[in-house]
């Protein structure tokens, strides 16, 4: 933070700064399997491949899956929850049409956070959440499509 006495370390030139994106690297015991999920599942497509890494992305969510080199001594990351947002109820409908074999149950309405929502978990045990807001959102979402 600048004091009146210093001037702002911020650069008026605006391409200084700016972030492309972010990507979220998740350990993996299993990277072919998950690869397979995530692409043909959950409709994530292939970004970027590297050795022992698959980058993919939904929409602008970026996940990044990194084999375990040594699978004894270490374990996959399972913390969080990974929420694969959708424009419509529809779609969400019909994403639980394909995962309901994984699902928590039907989608459902979610009045506190006004959200369409079903849970589920991918083949290492992460959670899933699948959902449409239910209201419009600036930036990310023009609102939900009825």
């Amino acid at each position: 933070m600048s004091s009146p006495d210093k001037p702002s370390s911020n650069n008026n030139d605006s391409n200084v700064g700016q972030m492309l994106g972010g990507i979220v690297f998740i350990k993996t015991r299993d990277l072919p399997s998950l690869a397979k999920f995530y692409t043909e599942s959950i409709g994530m497509q292939l970004w970027l491949e590297q050795p022992n890494i698959i980058i993919l992305h939904h929409g602008n969510m970026i996940l990044g899956f990194h084999q375990i080199q040594n699978l004894g001594e270490q374990e996959p990351d399972l913390q969080g929850m990974y929420t694969f947002v959708y424009p419509s109820l529809e779609q969400v409908d019909d994403m639980h049409a394909k995962l309901q074999h994984i699902a928590d149950g039907k989608p459902r309405h979610n009045e506190r956070y006004k959200i369409y929502q079903f849970f589920a978990k991918d083949p290492e045990g992460r959670d899933l959440e699948f959902q449409a807001f239910l209201h419009p959102l600036k930036g990310v979402s023009s609102g939900v499509r009825k």
